[in-house]
This record gives C-alpha cells, sequence and structure tokens, in this order.
C-alpha cells in the first residue's frame, strides 16, 4: 500500500426500490412486461485513484461509442533521471532500485483498481463494487457489444462492436432503444416506474454483467488478461442447492435476462432487473442487455425487394441483437468467472418469448440448452406474425413517414435511404398507427424463413430437446392489465366496475372480432358469470378471457409439446398479490407481478415486504438459481414433478399455506376449451378460420352446448383457477 492511500469499500445503497416500498405513500412495483421501473446506479468511487498524470506517466483518452476509455502509463515508460555525476556505482544502481519501488508503489495503487478489472475479448472494462447482504458484488453496465445500429446501419442485422485498448468505463447505464412512454395515468407511480430510467437512443445496444466478487477473481481474468491467482476461493456458506454437488471449478452458472415490452418497449436498465441479490446470495453471474424494438427491431420488407436488398430490412433484427448479446456473454464468461457451458436464459412476457425463439432458432439452437419462460411463448396470438403481415404493416410506416412504399420493388435504394433519414421519434410514434386492437403490436417476431423459418408449433414438430430443461409458468391474473389499458374508456385502475351486459358483449366481441360467429359465441358461453353478481362478474371474466386466450393457455399447449419433444418441464403457477401493490385490488396478480420474487428484491431488508413475502421471496429465488444451476427448480427434500400433458402437474408460489404446493387438473380444465374444443368448434361450422360470420344453426347451437358441458363434468374440478 502507498503511504497516504486510505482504501475502504464504498457500501452502496439501494434507493430506488426504497422510495417504491416507502409507506404510507409506496411507489409502485407492479412489474407490467410493457412497461420499465425506474432504476437506481450508485455511482462507484474507487478508493485508491491512480497517480496524478507526470507523476508516472501520462493518461491518454480515447472515445469508445459514447464512453471513455483510459489507457495506463506502461512501466516501460518511467524514467528516471539521475541529476548528479558522482557516485557513479550509486548511478548504476538507482534507476534499476527506483524502477523496482515504483513498480511496487503502482501495484499497491492499482491493486484496488485491478480487481474491478476485466478484459474481455472486446477490451478491459472497469466496473464498481456494491455489497450485498455482506457479500462483495462486482457490477459492469454499459459494455458494447454492437456497434451502434444508427444511419446505414439502422434496421439492418447488428455489426460487433470495434475492439478498444483503453480501459472502458463500464459504471453508468446504457441508454435504452427507442420506444414511446406509457402516460395513461399521469403522476402514477404504478405506470411510470416502467417508463425508461435513461435517455432514449438507437445507441443503445450493451450488456451489464453482475458477478460475485470472489468467484470472479478466482476464475476470471485481470486488466492484463492473466488469470489471477493466489484468491481465496469463493465462500460457499451462501449457496442456495438441493443437496447435489455443485462443481464451479471451471466458473460460475451464468444467467442471461431478456426483458419484455411486447416488443415495443422495455429496458435492461430498470430497477427490477437489478440483479445484485442474485448474484451475491445465489454466487451466480447474471447478465442483460439492450436489444432494438419497434420498427428498429422488427421492420421486415425483404420480400418486397429485390434479392441483393434483402439485408436492408430483414426483419427480426432484435432477435439477431439478442444472439449477439448471448454469444458475446458466453464467450466472455470466463472472464467474469463464468462456466460457458452453464448457462441460462430467462425472461418475461416478450421476454420470455424471446427466450423461447433463442432456444428453438436454427440460428441459435444448441447454444443455450436452459431456459425460464415466465408469462410468454412464440405460440402466443402476439408473439409472432407472418411474413405477409409484417410487410403490410411495414408498408404502412413507410407512407406514414411519407417515404413512397410503392416504390420498394423498382428503387429500393430511394426507399430506404428516406427511412434512414426520417427522424427517430417520427419513427416511434408513427409506428403505433398500425396498433389493432389488445395485444396487437404492430411489431413481433415475424416467420422470415431465417431466424424463424416456420411457425413456433411447426418448428417443435422436428425439435429434438432432449437435452433442453425448461422452467416456465404464469400469474392468477394475465389479463387485467392490458384489459385496463385497451378500454380505459370502460374501467378504473382502482375501482372494480359493475358492467352490464351489453358493454360485457361489446368488449367481447371487440376482443375476438378476428374469431368466426361460432367461435365468439361459444368464447361469450364459456366466460359468462351465471352466478353471484353479474355486473362485477362480467369485468372478471373478461380480464380472465384475456388471460387465458393470450398468456396461460398457449403456455400451457406449449409445455405440452415440449414435454412431448423430450424436454425436461418444470411448471409454476404464481398466486400471491404484493402487499404494496399501488394497483387496484379487482386487479388481481397482476401480469409480471412475480419478476420481484424470481429476483430476490423481498431480501432487501430495507424494503416494507411483510415476513411472509420474504419467506416467498427466498423460495422464488432459490428455484432459480437451483434450477440454473442442476435444471430443476426443486429444493432440499421438495417434491416438484415434470409436467407433461398426461401428468399436468405445477407448482404453486403463494404465501397461502392452506393451498397446496402442487396441483392438477385446473389448469388442463382451463385450457382444454383453447387448445382442444374451440378448434373443433371452428371444424364444425366449415370455417378455414378467417373472421366471419357464418351463420350458427340449431344443431350448432347443441353442439356447442353439449361440448361445453362436457369440459365442465369432464375437467372442470375446482382449484386455484
Amino acid at each position: 500500500m502507498v503511504a497516504g492511500c486510505s482504501c475502504s469499500r464504498e457500501q452502496q445503497s439501494r434507493q430506488s426500490i426504497r422510495k417504491i416500498h416507502q409507506k404510507p405513500q409506496q411507489a409502485a412495483r407492479r412489474n407490467r412486461s410493457l412497461k420499465p421501473l425506474r432504476r437506481r446506479r450508485n455511482q462507484s468511487q474507487i478508493c485508491c485513484q491512480l497517480p496524478a498524470a507526470g507523476h508516472f506517466g501520462v493518461t491518454s483518452q480515447r472515445q469508445v461509442g459514447h464512453r471513455t476509455a483510459h489507457t495506463l502509463p506502461a512501466l516501460s515508460r518511467i524514467r528516471v533521471m539521475a541529476s548528479s555525476t558522482q557516485h557513479s556505482s550509486l548511478l548504476n544502481a538507482l534507476p534499476a532500485a527506483l524502477l523496482l519501488i515504483l513498480s511496487l508503489q503502482l501495484s499497491g495503487v492499482c491493486g484496488v483498481i485491478d480487481r474491478l478489472v476485466v478484459q474481455t475479448s472486446s477490451g478491459p472494462v472497469r466496473g464498481r463494487s456494491v455489497t450485498v447482504q455482506g457479500r462483495e458484488v462486482h457490477v459492469y453496465t454499459g459494455i458494447p457489444y454492437a456497434k451502434p445500429p444508427v444511419e446505414d446501419l439502422r434496421f439492418r442485422k447488428p455489426v460487433p462492436a470495434e475492439p478498444w485498448h483503453g480501459v472502458l468505463d463500464a459504471t453508468r447505464l446504457s441508454a435504452t432503444c427507442v420506444q414511446e412512454r406509457y402516460e395513461y395515468f399521469p403522476g402514477f407511480s404504478g405506470e411510470e416506474i416502467w417508463n425508461p430510467n435513461t435517455n432514449v437512443s438507437e445507441d443503445c445496444l450493451y450488456i451489464n454483467v453482475w458477478a460475485p466478487a470472489k468467484a470472479r477473481l478466482r476464475h476470471g481474468r485481470g486488466a492484463n488478461g492473466a488469470e489471477h491467482s493466489g484468491a481465496k476461493p469463493a465462500d460457499t456458506d451462501h449457496l442456495i442447492h438441493n443437496g447435489n454437488p455443485q462443481n464451479t471449478t471451471n466458473g460460475l452458472p451464468i444467467l442471461i435476462w431478456i426483458y419484455g415490452g411486447g416488443f415495443m418497449t422495455g429496458s435492461a436498465t430498470l430497477e427490477i432487473y437489478n440483479a445484485d441479490i442474485m448474484a451475491a446470495v445465489g454466487n451466480v453471474i447474471v447478465a442483460s442487455f439492450q436489444y432494438r424494438v419497434g420498427a428498429f427491431g422488427f421492420l421486415h420488407l425483404a420480400p418486397e425487394m429485390p434479392a441483393d436488398f434483402a439485408e436492408e430490412a430483414p426483419g427480426n433484427v432484435g432477435l439477431w441483437d439478442q444472439a449477439l448479446a448471448i454469444r458475446w456473454i458466453k464467450d466472455n464468461a470466463h472472464a467474469f468467472g463464468g462456466n460457458p457451458e452453464w448457462l441460462t436464459l430467462f425472461g418475461e412476457s416478450a421476454g420470455s418469448s424471446s427466450v423461447n425463439a433463442q432456444l428453438m432458432s436454427p440460428v441459435t439452437r444448441g447454444v443455450v440448452k436452459r431456459g425460464m419462460m415466465q408469462s410468454g411463448t412464440m405460440n402466443a396470438p402476439w408473439s409472432h406474425m407472418t411474413s405477409e403481415k409484417a410487410v403490410e404493416i411495414g408498408k404502412a410506416l413507410i407512407n406514414d413517414c411519407n417515404c413512397n412504399a410503392s416504390m420498394l420493388k423498382t428503387n429500393p435504394a430511394h426507399v430506404m435511404s428516406c427511412m434512414r433519414g426520417v427522424d427517430a421519434k417520427t419513427i416511434s410514434v408513427q409506428q403505433w398507427n398500425s396498433y389493432s386492437g389488445i395485444l396487437s403490436f404492430p411489431s413481433a417476431p415475424t416467420i422470415d424463413g431465417a431466424f424463424l423459418p416456420a411457425d413456433p408449433m411447426t418448428l417443435m414438430k422436428t425439435a429434438d430437446l432432449k437435452d433442453y430443461d425448461i422452467l416456465m409458468g404464469n400469474v392468477r391474473d394475465e389479463g387485467t392489465y392490458f384489459l385496463l389499458y385497451d378500454f380505459i374508456d370502460y374501467f378504473d385502475k382502482d375501482d372494480a366496475t359493475a358492467l352490464p351486459r351489453d358493454k360485457y358483449l361489446e368488449i367481447m366481441n371487440n376482443i375476438f372480432g378476428k374469431a368466426t360467429q361460432a367461435e365468439r359465441e361459444a368464447i361469450i358461453f364459456q366466460y359468462t358469470s351465471w352466478e353471484g353478481n353479474p355486473g362485477y362478474q362480467n369485468q372478471q371474466q373478461i380480464g380472465r378471457a384475456v388471460g387465458d386466450h393470450f398468456f396461460t393457455c398457449p403456455t400451457n399447449e406449449y409445455a405440452q409439446a415440449l414435454a412431448e419433444r423430450g424436454a425436461s418441464v418444470h411448471y409454476y403457477y404464481f398466486t400471491h398479490r404484493t402487499s404494496t401493490s399501488l394497483w387496484g385490488e379487482w386487479m388481481g396478480v397482476l401480469h409480471g407481478d412475480e419478476i420481484e420474487y424470481f429476483f430476490g428484491q423481498p431480501l432487501n431488508n430495507s424494503l416494507q415486504y411483510r415476513p411472509v413475502e420474504r419467506e416467498l421471496g427466498k423460495r422464488m429465488l432459490s428455484a432459480v438459481i437451483e434450477f440454473a444451476k442442476s435444471g430443476n427448480p426443486a429444493q432440499d427434500g421438495e417434491e416438484w414433478p415434470n409436467f407433461s400433458k398426461e401428468d399436468p402437474v405445477y407448482y404453486i408460489f403463494s404465501t397461502d399455506d392452506k393451498i397446496e404446493k402442487l396441483a392438477r387438473g385446473p389448469l388442463a380444465a382451463r385450457c382444454s376449451f383453447w387448445n382442444d374444443y374451440l378448434p373443433k368448434v371452428r371444424s364444425w361450422a366449415g370455417c378455414d378460420g378467417d373472421s366471419g360470420s357464418a351463420s350458427i344453426s340449431p344443431t350448432l347451437q347443441l353442439l356447442l352446448l353439449a361440448g361445453l358441458l362436457y369440459i365442465g363434468a369432464a375437467l372442470g374440478t375446482k382449484g386455484v383457477f
């Protein structure tokens, strides 16, 4: 240690989440996958600074993207000037002696800094240190993995970032990819926390990494690329495991988070995705990244242009962003103390469907074989789009931006030059003109023949998934959040609404307007309340229909298909309504409410969770960590059987001790209507699936009623559903 340099680790705070949990005026922590949570980032200070320029050499700087890289002076540049010509023997020995002393001093001075510097394949990066529950975590934010997708790179597949030579400052949050804010409820924290918490920009393709300090220093690489040696082994007393030996000799498991947002919004910088607790308590590495959303990530025009222009707007570049980021993380796993063969993807809503796409695409299949999917699968109606539909939406956007889509075939260079010259804000706003109803977003993964060569269920038919581990599930009230936003004139976010039958029918026909008349009649029959207060029940039944159709039942269908193709599937169901929720009671357990629990936020004692919620958070974080380590989320002595069509067992995450943790039947009963019965209705009506008003004969009416009664009798067992 150099004299005069006092090195003490800065203790980090968690201001943002604490603010959300302050009572009585708590800011909401509701996890809508379509919206983002305000994230704090404590600025880390380095306790021992480098000597000032001129003491040991000159510090040079260069810009890498929007960040500054610092190049430390080489010892070879240090010159010791003799001021006397006397005592020649002393003079001969002095330079070497001084050089040795200065080398030792520089090593001492830089000891703290070197601990935070990682040599990646792109160049060295310096992070910051946080202490979480007595454990040190090194955090790296804003590491570029691709060139900024601006100007000629707009709408194109990502290009790997240029390497840098100085030490990159990875202590600041990156920009959020271009998107619009949600401002339906001005001043309401429950909405505001899901809006971007950093500036929006097209220059947004960056990675974040959380690494337990001891494991990183043991397995990772320093600023010069050499392995650290002599570091004490990582503590193992806090590991969450199921009793099986966890071999971390070659590095720790890595969990890679993909955020949701309907492929239109979202950001890895949101506070709810802060993974310092997960990394510290679970002794795992966690990474996340930004990817392009909206038209910037999914504009698909290739079929409308000559073949040599196909790469101008191929579509799915947001998925290609994800693939490049995952590859970068895998390639740099050892640098952060991780094992590149021990990767798990996890995400929620659109992030969950993205996990699904990355596991199944021929472009990325086999890169990762373990995935956690929360409330989203590729077979959901909102989660994929035909090439024809994507082209139609893309052409509409071109015309809305005054770039003349009719010239795509004859002069594509002009059209694309025009679109690349349009202000990003204009594109971000105009794309919403193609929003066509609840969960019908203008951007989604497209069946493009490349990243997604066929629809999700067709891809599944040829997949060999015997080595794949999947953890997937839903929350209890998936649909209420979207119902509120799309029918804001009918519902109040705070209080339940007694909805008359005519309004109920109006909304149901709007939501399912693209279905055949026979299908709509069956859906309305299935979700009509026959007892209790029909007004309030009407509201609940619509929310349930939305959640079942768009989330729960596609997840159930996909889970069965995964199991049939050989994957090991475990299913969960989250039923707890968090005590600090700011949304109305009628909205129940909202889409995304499980995120904070899986990330371990309730383990933060400074936040106002109830004791039972802290226990639930510990249990859910343990499930994630155990799944990442072994492929099985069950903990010590716990039963959690695999899910299959024959045995559709699922695990219930709840604070209610009266509810059994394992259940069967209700999930199958709920979804047999959508996955088995409704397709038969379409067949009976003689329809091809297109929207229509085919007349319903008395015979068909009897068949509809008989079928529904049969389902109710055969599968309608009571349960948490």
